[in-house]
């Protein structure tokens, strides 16, 4: 009986959701290369100690770092002692965690986008969109995740008895970015109302098909609602290793190979190239449609509006026009509510990522204007934005995509 007792205990400890009571996030930003090199120092040494939000990458970009209160205050030291300031952009990570949880109106009629949503309230409603929208909208099944959930997309355009160029919108890859599904929702919902009544919509959508990805990562989402709020990656079993997940923007078959090697990382790259199902059959997919003008993989957070290459410092032969659309679309965004936006090439504007979406969408599939955007905000709250900023950000960045989508109509 008690060896009963004490199975149940470890098997409700295993499962039970991760607590980040007492944990803080921290920001340093590095004034010199020195700093920046304590700081690079801090991170390959105890980066099991720390999660790197913001990883450091070059003097005056701030580093964020969260930290439990069991190591707060000897890292807190150890950064002091070597001269850098310490400030303290989250005080308590759990808190602002569960207020995201919170509904301004949980008995409404409507669907509430001005909240977070669990995984089987987003797939209730893609069924019901697409139902009570079927002229313009319809529900495509892109692939299966490793734990057999269905990953989805609303294909939204108007029907013109004839083939259309496709825009790729995906949202939700890295499952701990909850504003990217949740500002793909408000997006989608932006898309459909607008027709007929927006004259910008309503061409858009006779010209082109939207495949709207709401939530590419449905296992990893899950798993933040459930166990880890946290987690990044995917939920595929790491045979042999101590740690489950691969990052699935460093997992597909561009330039694969240079990124995080070790299991138990955030980025970490997996044991081969499509390793992951959900990244081998949603390339697969995409290289079955027609005429693909546009892919854009949103993510959170630091405000950025990101082109190719990431896996070299090396700038692309379309570099020029992507930055000037890119630069355009940052234009439109900012124009609604004044966010700052930065934008320019992966690589030397955050730091050097092999292996993404944006890289294999423009190296294999062949679309000119593919970009990674790193939506609010710059890390007041960073993976925690709290749910009234989300419809804000949907719309400022709508204005960012009618801006490309104008672009590449011709």
């Amino acid at each position: 009986m008690i060896k009963l007792v004490v199975l149940a205990s470890l098997l409700v400890s295993a499962y039970a959701a991760k607590s980040y009571s007492g944990y803080q996030v921290l920001r340093i930003t590095p004034q010199s290369e020195d700093d920046l090199t304590v700081l690079s120092m801090v991170e390959k040494s105890i980066s099991d100690m720390v999660d790197f939000w913001k990883h450091p990458r070059s003097v005056g970009i701030p580093v964020d770092i969260m930290v439990s209160s069991e190591y707060r205050e000897v890292i807190t030291r150890f950064i002091q002692t070597r001269g850098l300031k310490v400030e303290v952009m989250i005080d308590d990570v759990e808190k602002l965690s569960e207020q995201q949880k919170l509904r301004e109106s949980p008995s409404t009629a409507n669907f509430d986008f001005a909240s977070y949503h669990e995984l089987s309230e987003i797939n209730d409603w893609m069924t019901s969109f697409a139902a009570s929208h079927s002229i313009l909208v319809s529900l495509e099944n892109l692939a299966t995740s490793y734990e057999g959930r269905t990953i989805r997309a609303l294909k939204v355009g108007a029907p013109t008895g004839s083939t259309k160029p496709v825009i790729w919108l995906e949202g939700g890859i890295h499952s701990r970015e909850w504003v990217s599904p949740a500002a793909m929702m408000y997006m989608t919902n932006m898309l459909v109302e607008g027709y007929g009544n927006d004259a910008d919509i309503t061409s858009m959508l006779d010209d082109f098909d939207f495949y709207m990805i709401i939530n590419y990562n449905p296992d990893g989402y899950e798993y933040t609602w459930t166990n880890d709020r946290m987690w990044r990656k995917t939920r595929s079993n790491n045979i042999g290793r101590l740690c489950d997940g691969v990052d699935p923007n460093r997992n597909w078959d561009f330039q694969w190979g240079n990124a995080g090697t070790n299991p138990c990382a955030d980025d970490y790259q997996g044991p081969n190239a499509h390793s992951e199902r959900e990244v081998k059959e949603v390339t697969d997919f995409i290289l079955g449609l027609n005429d693909v003008r546009v892919f854009i993989d949103f993510h959170a957070y630091s405000q950025m509006w990101l082109t190719p290459w990431g896996y070299t410092y090396r700038l692309p032969s379309d570099y020029t026009e992507q930055y000037t659309v890119a630069r355009d679309a940052v234009n439109a965004l900012s124009a609604v509510y004044g966010t700052d936006y930065v934008y320019g090439s992966i690589a030397n504007t955050i730091y050097p990522a092999s292996g993404s979406s944006v890289d294999w969408a423009y190296g294999v599939a062949g679309i000119k204007h593919s970009y990674a955007v790193e939506l609010r905000d710059t890390g007041r709250y960073g993976f925690l934005l709290p749910a009234n900023q989300i419809i804000p950000t949907a719309i400022e960045t709508f204005e960012a995509v009618k801006v490309i989508v104008k672009a590449v109509t011709y």
